[in-house]
């Protein structure tokens, strides 16, 4: 009763004179006052969180804070857990029960963050053990490209945000306690490709921006305090790695923290078991019916030649031939910008969104500080920023080793990379995020994506996509939507074994390439991903899952008034929620 009674003074003192009779049946006239009382709480609420964390403010197009630059010691970490622990109280003093079912969403999303900002704080601690969370070139880079100001405005905001790039490298690497081996490494690289963000290209925008010259020098200085303060940062970790008595720790996370990091991650109706056992199970469906539809394509790649007697032997060797036919690397941008087009008709000449071709999409080269890790990604128009392009990332084969290139290409070859484009772009990822800006009814929903969410969407697209007619129901189409599947489920097999069961390099190998047909350059970076990330790699699989429920509960509940469209529609209304709250929404 006293954490209940100063949670709830704290929310009075926070919003003046609104008062809440409790205990009382719910009326129109309090739900009325819940809301706006809440409305308000969340207004100030996230002028809290984005001047606490200005890097994540960047991110989300938030302007206010643009110019802060928080120096990453032991302190501000401190402040940070006392930050959520002082708004969970007052999030907690709000009348849960009187609010509407929007805002009972945007409360539980809003608890989750606070909370999971603290877990990671105080238990997970990767600002010890992950030093690639240290980089100054993302939020650089957004600062100089986002369109919310001229080009002098964003320059002096860029000098204002580096004023500090010095002590935060410094404080950043003091932080640094047994890391792993595979984040360093990850760090060293992705801050190297960083440096590119403050070339030639920023001296050109200096040079031609109408700053006077004490603005100019001084944005010059800094730029170049920040150059030489990320090469002594990456200097650091390359003595680290190359010390023999440095201790690092396993990039493994282990059971307890996997479970936790799941829970607040992913915010699914799946426990970490139950969607290992579910794709344990899938991987059987698919390969049977993979094996059907390869035996039907075999005269027309194989010929004559005689049938391997296992199962999956068949199914390996009509890819291999299949994959064969791809794009070279220096045509890869060009095939995926048609593609795009292409994909961008077929949805309205199917009628499957109210989709507004005019805003803008554009296919580019992944930018340096954000390679490493896949071969494709997609970047939204922040949630506070109406404006703007969404981009579908590439990377850059033609910088590959041609051994690396070839067999990159052969895993995204002609028809598989159709179902890449569908997840990163249209209808996935990209028009997820063009919907999560314009039809969000709460900014929470946008700014607090839900991974699960948006993965799920885009796997789930895959799926409605040749469902609809995409690629005409070829059978070299289903093959490859069967691989992709197995490629989705087999995510949360590695993952879940990696960090859980203590699967080795080995067994993960043996899994992609014999159960999922996976290419080594695919293998390679699959293995690298569960390295630097955890969890992540399940979302893909779970949040389809759930997805795909929901829908078949959804036509039944509508019956002869269900459309896709609607479903779609409906679905996407909810911004970037957590589909076990937007299926309490639909199903209502």
């Amino acid at each position: 009763m006293r954490k209940f009674s100063y949670s709830l003074c704290l929310a009075i003192l926070f919003f003046g004179t609104t008062r809440f009779s409790l205990g009382q049946p719910v009326t129109e006239k309090k739900t009325v006052q819940a809301d706006d009382a809440f409305k308000s709480f969340e207004i100030k609420f996230l002028d809290a969180y984005w001047k606490q964390y200005p890097s994540a403010a960047i991110a989300v197009g938030y302007g206010k804070y643009y110019d802060h630059l928080v120096i990453p010691d032991q302190a501000s970490f401190e402040n940070n857990v006392i930050f959520s622990k002082h708004w969970i109280e007052l999030l907690h003093g709000m009348p849960f029960a009187s609010l509407n079912d929007n805002y009972k969403i945007s409360y539980r999303i809003i608890d989750n963050q606070l909370r999971s900002d603290c877990w990671y704080t105080d238990t997970l601690k990767p600002q010890q053990w992950d030093p690639s969370m240290y980089n100054l070139s993302g939020e650089s880079y957004n600062i100089l490209t986002q369109p919310y100001a001229p080009l002098d405005t964003r320059l002096r905001i860029l000098s204002s945000h580096l004023a500090n790039a010095d002590a935060y490298y410094k404080a950043a690497f003091k932080n640094i306690f047994r890391p792993t081996r595979e984040h360093t490494d990850l760090a060293i690289r992705q801050n190297e490709g960083g440096l590119e963000v403050f070339g030639q290209d920023l001296t050109d925008s200096i040079n031609a921006s109408h700053l006077n010259k004490t603005e100019k020098d001084s944005l010059v200085k800094r730029v170049a305090i920040t150059v030489s303060a990320i090469k002594n940062y990456i200097g650091h970790l390359k003595q680290l790695l190359d010390d023999k008595n440095a201790v690092f720790r396993d990039f493994r996370l282990g059971k307890d923290l996997y479970y936790a990091k799941f829970r607040y991650d992913l915010v699914t109706s799946f426990t970490p078991e139950e969607i290992f056992n579910k794709s344990i199970r899938d991987k059987n469906f698919y390969q049977t019916r993979m094996y059907a539809t390869a035996s039907e394509l075999w005269p027309k790649y194989c010929g004559n030649r005689e049938r391997p007697a296992d199962s999956l032997a068949l199914i390996k060797t009509v890819i291999d031939s299949i994959s064969l036919n791809h794009a070279k690397p220096s045509e890869l941008l060009d095939v995926l910008t048609k593609q795009v087009h292409d994909l961008e008709h077929f949805i309205v000449e199917k009628n499957l969104f109210n989709y507004d071709t005019s805003f803008p999409l554009k296919v580019r080269l992944m930018p340096e500080f954000a390679r490493g890790v896949t071969l494709a990604s997609a970047d939204f128009v922040p949630p506070y920023q109406k404006q703007g392009t969404t981009c579908y990332n590439v990377e850059d084969l033609t910088r590959f080793p041609p051994e690396s290139a070839e067999s990159s290409l052969r895993e995204y070859n002609t028809y598989s990379i159709q179902y890449l484009s569908i997840h990163e772009a249209m209808p996935g990822h990209c028009l997820q995020g063009i919907y999560n800006n314009k039809r969000s009814p709460d900014i929470i929903k946008s700014v607090f994506e839900n991974g699960t969410m948006v993965e799920g969407w885009a796997v789930y697209a895959e799926t409605m996509m040749f469902e609809s007619g995409w690629g005409d129901h070829a059978p070299e189409m289903k093959l490859m939507h069967d691989k992709w599947k197995l490629r989705e489920l087999c995510n949360v097999i590695l993952d879940y074994g990696i960090h859980c069961l203590g699967y080795s390099k080995e067994d993960v190998t043996n899994l992609l390439e014999k159960d999922a047909f996976q290419t080594k350059a695919q293998i390679e970076e699959k293995y690298h991903r569960a390295m630097v990330s955890q969890v992540q790699l399940c979302s893909y699989y779970s949040g389809a899952s759930e997805i795909f429920a929901l829908r078949e509960d959804y036509k039944k509940k509508m019956g002869d008034r269900f459309s896709l469209k609607d479903f779609h529609e409906q679905f996407l209304s909810y911004g970037s929620a957590p589909v076990k709250y937007i299926r309490e929404m639909m199903m209502k």
